[in-house]
């Protein structure tokens, strides 16, 4: 890089008025993983108070081409863990641009003391994989992400699948079903949540926010739907959870969380989740669904592989631990 472009360089804190900008530079960056104003604004607005959070953006005739942030995982939340995130627009790669982002908030980090350092790297980029790399960050995680065409998915043949369950004298509701039988639906969606979550693979022990914080981050969530929230009930119990979340892109749909109570595995709950919630995207007309799973989660990824998903680029974690 020149000693013009180093004096160019100059990154300022971000503010709410550089949010379409930077939405449009995190879509020319992951086009297949788009980022909604809306959806982003709901994040800046709900995020907890206690998780340390600066961002910062650099301009280049009057548009914003590169960003770096430091945050925290809520779910995994530690004072002295971070993560980092560099966003630089792809005409402006291969100059520099990076190192002059990852340098500066490396200083910034310095006296907040970390002993964690995470990124998330989308596994095509293999520049970003070997720019972790070279700073001595580990890939200690991946996260398998997976698509079902459900224009060729045939519900009749999983049919047996429900049957199983029900036979067990399980029932299965949507949450705005539940809601109607019990007004403390959405406090168990929350309790199951929390009871499966340290369960979840990820490189720290997981644990779901309390409750005046989920309702805020995610039943208020513009992306939730309560008709897309799927349970298995063992009376007023609930056994398990798949919900879905709408997607940026049209015709199609995410899954989020399936999580099992350790008492209900066995028992084919994730599976007749699982179909259930297939069902209900195919009849609302998406075409296509996608789920993430740890690669090392061999019973989610078996249950997706056998009812047709379709592996697609996995995100990878890379961490570096203070010695």
């Amino acid at each position: 890089m020149s000693n013009k472009t180093n004096l160019d360089f100059k990154l300022r804190l971000f503010t709410i008025d550089d949010s379409e900008e930077f939405i449009t530079l995190h879509n020319l960056i992951y086009p297949d993983h788009l980022l909604s104003l809306e959806s982003f604004r709901h994040r800046e607005k709900t995020r907890s108070t206690k998780i340390q959070h600066k961002h910062w953006v650099w301009e280049k005739d009057n548009i914003v081409r590169c960003s770096v942030l430091y945050t925290q995982w809520e779910e995994v939340y530690h004072p002295q863990k971070f993560v980092l995130k560099i966003y630089v627009h792809p005409d402006f790669r291969e100059r520099g641009f990076g190192s002059l982002c990852y340098d500066f908030i490396i200083k910034e980090l310095e006296p907040l003391n970390p002993i964690k350092i995470s990124a998330m790297v989308y596994e095509p980029h293999l520049h970003g994989i070997s720019f972790m790399e070279n700073r001595g960050f580990k890939n200690t995680f991946k996260e398998q992400e997976s698509s079902l065409d459900l224009m060729t998915y045939d519900p009749k043949l999983y049919q047996h699948k429900l049957d199983h369950v029900l036979e067990q004298g399980f029932h299965i509701v949507t949450l705005s079903e539940f809601r109607k039988i019990d007004d403390r639906a959405d406090y168990k969606a929350w309790e199951i949540e929390r009871d499966v979550g340290p369960d979840m693979p990820w490189t720290d022990p997981i644990t779901i926010p309390e409750f005046d914080v989920y309702k805020k981050t995610v039943i208020a969530n513009p992306k939730f739907n309560p008709k897309s929230w799927f349970f298995v009930l063992d009376k007023d119990r609930i056994a398990g959870l798949n919900n879905l979340w709408k997607n940026e892109l049209d015709k199609g749909i995410n899954t989020g969380l399936t999580g099992v109570r350790r008492e209900y595995r066995r028992k084919g709950v994730a599976t007749a989740l699982k179909h259930t919630s297939l069902v209900w995207a195919k009849k609302q007309g998406y075409e296509w669904i996608r789920t993430d799973n740890a690669a090392t989660n061999k019973g989610m990824l078996s249950i997706n592989i056998l009812v047709g998903f379709k592996f697609m680029p996995a995100w990878l974690v890379f961490d570096k631990v203070k010695e």
